[in-house]
């Protein structure tokens, strides 16, 4: 009967809070954002072109995870990037030759409101990836593509990330609409 006790009581301590969590309104930091309230908001952004072929990967990203069923929406919204790229060289060997390289990106994103041409946010998103330098040229171009690659995936998820924060915290502060 106590092992039973026990037992409840364990469970009860292991499965409150997480029970607590679901009638507060708590959402995860990193869900996915086209599901929460700001998804029609995310939806209405332009993404405008951006420069390079890191630029062009980051553009495609950041327009299929805004509105990734294409929804057709109105645009109430710009976001303007600029990318700074940077490579090092790290890890340099006793001879003096580099044996890994770093790849850091920088993104600079605006969001301007249409209607006013206002900008409503301003933010520097910071990635670094590393890649090895091979002998054979070919490797070290595919790894610095495959950091290029890694880079646009994080910096897409950042981006979207704090788009969606922005978004909603702006509809929150908005007063009711009146019925």
């Amino acid at each position: 009967m106590r092992g039973v006790l026990r037992r409840r009581v364990l469970l009860t301590l292991a499965l409150g809070p997480s029970l607590a969590l679901l009638g507060c309104g708590w959402t995860p930091l990193y869900s996915e954002a086209a599901g929460g309230p700001a998804s029609e908001e995310l939806r209405a952004i332009h993404v405008e072109p951006i420069l390079e072929r890191i630029g062009q990967r980051l553009q495609i990203a950041l327009r299929n995870s805004l509105n990734p069923a294409g929804e057709p929406t109105p645009e109430r919204y710009r976001l303007r990037t600029t990318l700074v790229t940077a490579l090092s060289n790290l890890g340099i060997e006793s001879q003096g030759l580099a044996s890994l390289g770093k790849l850091d990106v920088y993104a600079t994103y605006y969001l301007i409101d249409n209607k006013s041409g206002r900008t409503l946010l301003v933010n520097t998103v910071h990635v670094a990836n590393s890649f090895n330098l091979n002998p054979n040229q070919y490797s070290t171009v595919v790894g610095e593509d495959d950091a290029a690659v890694r880079s646009v995936a994080e910096l897409n998820q950042e981006i979207v990330t704090r788009l969606a924060l922005f978004m909603e915290r702006r509809l929150a502060e908005q007063p009711p609409a009146p019925s």
